[in-house]
């Protein structure tokens, strides 16, 4: 691996770390609060490709795994992976994978905005919202279809998370391209 992809990989990790710092926001009918983090791992995938976004992605996970507490809201440890938002954690190095994949097949250098809009919401936060879902209803008394329907409230989040995620890989793309890097 080159020098240039592992510096891209830890900067990465970096800003999601820091995206951690922003307080989870409680939502007083779902035992799950509203994060920015992951609009970090959305930004990975389109950043750095489905390769090296999905290295940074693990990477933070084993960071967090060890137990550095660079989750929201100062989480951190094993036992976040068998916790209620496990499914949430799980989904996280797919969706960038799937984002990177994506993004690299029809929105090569983040070009189009829109493309990087549709990509990040369908396999990025549509993506984790249904599998954080799926989790808190097989790690709770919470139905899947409750579960699922009880999601619908961090849509219009999610929505925004995307589109800006978007408009900044954009940037940042179009600003690297002409330093050539």
């Amino acid at each position: 691996m080159k020098t240039k992809d592992m510096t891209k990989i830890a900067i990465m990790v970096s800003i999601i770390i820091v995206l951690g710092f922003f307080p989870p926001i409680p939502i007083s009918f779902l035992p799950v609060p509203i994060v920015i983090q992951n609009a970090g791992f959305m930004l990975s995938g389109l950043l750095l490709g489905k390769k090296n976004g999905t290295i940074a992605t693990m990477l933070f996970l084993l960071l967090v795994a060890i137990g550095f507490p660079i989750l929201a809201g100062g989480r951190g440890g094993m036992t976040v992976f068998f916790s209620i938002t496990a499914g949430y954690l799980l989904a996280y190095p797919f969706a960038t994978f799937f984002i990177g994949w994506m993004s690299e097949k029809f929105n090569p250098n983040n070009q189009n905005s829109a493309y990087g809009f549709g990509i990040t919401l369908l396999f990025g936060a549509l993506f984790i919202d249904f599998c954080g879902a799926v989790g808190v209803s097989l790690l709770s008394d919470v139905t899947l279809s409750k579960s699922l329907l009880g999601s619908l409230a961090f849509i219009p989040g999610d929505t925004m998370k995307a589109f800006l995620t978007a408009i900044i890989a954009k940037r940042i793309s179009k600003s690297l391209s002409k330093r050539g890097n």
